[in-house]
């Protein structure tokens, strides 16, 4: 049903197959009234590229004519399109024009049908102004007809999260649909509140429908039709999408562009180009005929949608999609409140997120300290920096070349002063503080006092404001011998990125280190003679199948693990990748990207890879590749 193939957090790119028509996601179904079309669905087929659609079969149903043709012609033949097509169930034209006269199952069965290839359940809409006990009542109404939908079709049933505006009823919600083992889950009663610029509860909204969904089954956002909203929506797990706007605005002369809607009238020049208007100006639109018009505005105003759904899909495989994000709240103040919003449930998130990317983090502005890497490294840092030193020195990042010269010699925690506030010295050489610029204006020192109080020392030194120019007056400080600062390094990275107590037993024996004989850099790290680990461009390791012997010696179960089903060892043995389906257990604290060994039911060693997934992640997945083998050991 669905396959991620890329993703960057909670965002991801996949495929979506359901009865042999596959569409890429993140994805815009364009509305399609069929009583009145502007752009024939054979259009936004080929000139658009999309190939799923939603109509209303409501209105399908209360019109004689079109019931008819629907049921002799299906609802492929009605609307001559043969991509996927979902249907909504008049549930919106109950929220707009009152209660519909049709009953849930009634509607179910008549898009079975019609053949509708994802069927929408008759769900309560919840509005802004729904009390919390009319909006409960809602939500298990909702349920409830979901449970009986599931009962009377094997066809693909679409569940909407209802719940108003109160995130524990929204959680609620999710949770009791996700219980259904659905095939796709829509948020729904979000129109009023995307109408009001509302984002902030919007995306407080999605994040715990999100969080609450099976993270393998794709999420729909009923009514988001414009682009201004679709880079945060899709950074908190959203992939579908649909909406009339791209026709409503055009029959009022408004036109969409990535930073808002504006009035036909109301410009001199465009502000935006799209093949449809670069060889107008607004000025002769205007003096079109009205058919006219309205065909080069809808079908202006779909292609932005499209436009910048494409954008998106770009900066999630280049893993850049928080610097989009961080840049496009920027355009209005309801986007960047919407973000600040986001950035209080950075601990929840941090589940999804990877310890590194390809892509180096920007810094955009303060919101850029809200994103979930921080919230992870925050934790792997009170769970895994634990070492007693007799002093500890606080720094300012300017003094760093200094700070080298001695780093060896003094038995001292270092944290260092940044731009994204106190850190250890030895996580200055990780993603993402080794890209980061230092600008000390942009620091953020809020932190100092609790990494304090998890550090063991016994002296307290600052050296902000300058480094001591008679360092050796700091004698009664250093070690008794001295150190190599590398290693001292590199050991409190094995701990930051495999747990800790990895850096006691990975290099416990003789530890050399190679280093790049043109930058100097260490590319890899041998013990006894034996190659156990590797250094990549972002400071972080690669784990060799001779340091994964190790670890899977000295850790107990299940830490580290993926483990394997017995049908997926043999081809695994041979190097295959695991596929989500075959794994039976995980290490629950693994993230997406960590080093993982692979091992049997019976705990013996596969080998040795990197989980796309964490264990949330990857229970549900009925397809693809969820962990990427890279050294095994045979029998």
């Amino acid at each position: 049903m669905f396959e991620i193939r890329h993703r960057d957090g909670t965002a991801r790119i996949g495929v979506f197959e359901v009865n042999g028509k596959r569409v890429e996601t993140p994805l815009l179904m364009p509305v399609i009234n069929p009583n009145i079309i502007e752009i024939y669905p054979e259009e936004i087929k080929e000139k658009f590229g999309i190939n799923a659609i939603i109509t209303n079969s409501y209105i399908i149903y209360k019109d004689m004519d079109l019931r008819e043709k629907a049921v002799r012609d299906k609802l492929h033949g009605l609307l001559n399109f043969d991509g996927i097509i979902m249907t909504d169930s008049g549930t919106f034209q109950s929220y707009v024009y009152g209660d519909v006269d049709i009953e849930n199952e009634e509607i179910i069965n008549f898009q079975r049908e019609i053949g509708s290839d994802i069927i929408t359940i008759l769900d309560i809409f919840s509005t802004p102004q729904d009390k919390y006990e009319d909006a409960l009542m809602g939500l298990e109404k909702t349920y409830e007809r979901a449970r009986r939908a599931k009962e009377i079709t094997d066809g693909i049933i679409a569940g909407p999260v209802q719940g108003s505006i109160y995130m524990d009823l929204r959680e609620k919600s999710a949770k009791l649909m996700n219980s259904l083992d659905l095939e796709y889950y829509p948020v729904g009663g979000v129109v009023p509140l995307l109408e009001s610029y509302r984002y902030s509860t919007v995306s407080e909204i999605i994040v715990n429908s999100r969080l609450n969904i099976d993270f393998s089954k794709p999420m729909h956002l009923f009514g988001a039709g414009h682009p201004m909203f679709f880079s945060i929506a899709i950074l908190l797990g959203i992939d579908f999408f649909d909406s009339s706007s791209y026709i409503k605005y055009a029959r009022d002369l408004r036109m969409i562009f990535p930073d808002g809607t504006r009035y036909l009238k109301d410009m001199e020049y465009f502000p935006y180009t799209s093949p449809y208007i670069e060889k107008y100006s607004p000025r002769d639109i205007m003096e079109m005929e009205r058919r006219d018009s309205v065909g080069i505005i809808a079908r202006h105003n779909l292609y932005m949608a499209v436009d910048e759904i494409r954008r998106i899909k770009s900066f999630i495989r280049e893993e850049s999609l928080w610097e989009y994000v961080e840049e496009r709240s920027r355009s209005h103040p309801a986007l960047y409140q919407a973000l600040k919003t986001v950035g209080k449930y950075s601990d929840l998130l941090e589940e999804h997120e990877p310890l590194y990317r390809n892509h180096p983090l920007f810094y955009t502005g303060n919101e850029t300290l809200d994103r979930p890497i921080f919230s992870l490294m925050k934790k792997r840092f009170y769970n895994n920096y634990n070492y007693k030193r007799k002093s500890c020195i606080i720094a300012d990042e300017n003094d760093l070349d200094k700070i080298k010269g001695v780093y060896g010699e003094m038995d001292a925690h270092f944290i260092i002063r940044t731009m994204f506030g106190f850190v250890p010295y030895e996580y200055l050489y990780v993603y993402p503080y080794m890209q980061a610029p230092r600008i000390q204006d942009m620091r953020n020192d809020e932190n100092l006092n609790d990494i304090l109080d998890h550090l063991d020392f016994e002296y307290l030194i600052s050296w902000i404001g300058g480094f001591p120019e008679n360092v050796e007056s700091y004698s009664r400080y250093l070690c008794r011998e001295n150190r190599d600062p590398d290693i001292i390094v590199r050991c409190a990275i094995a701990d930051y990125q495999f747990g800790h107590d990895a850096c006691r037993h990975l290099f416990d024996g003789d530890i050399k280190l190679i280093k790049s004989k043109n930058t100097g850099m260490i590319r890899n790290i041998m013990r006894d003679g034996k190659h156990i680990l590797s250094v990549r461009n972002d400071g972080l390791y690669t784990l060799k199948i001779e340091g994964a012997r190790i670890l899977h010696k000295n850790f107990v179960y299940p830490r580290m693990r993926v483990v394997v089903s017995g049908d997926s060892e043999k081809f695994n043995r041979m190097g295959k990748n695991v596929f989500g389906k075959f794994v039976v257990d995980m290490d629950h604290s693994l993230r997406p990207r960590d080093e993982v060994l692979i091992v049997n039911e019976n705990d013996e060693l596969i080998g040795v890879g990197q989980t796309h997934f964490s264990f949330r992640e990857i229970r549900g997945m009925k397809k693809g590749m969820a962990v990427e083998i890279r050294e095994t050991l045979l029998f």
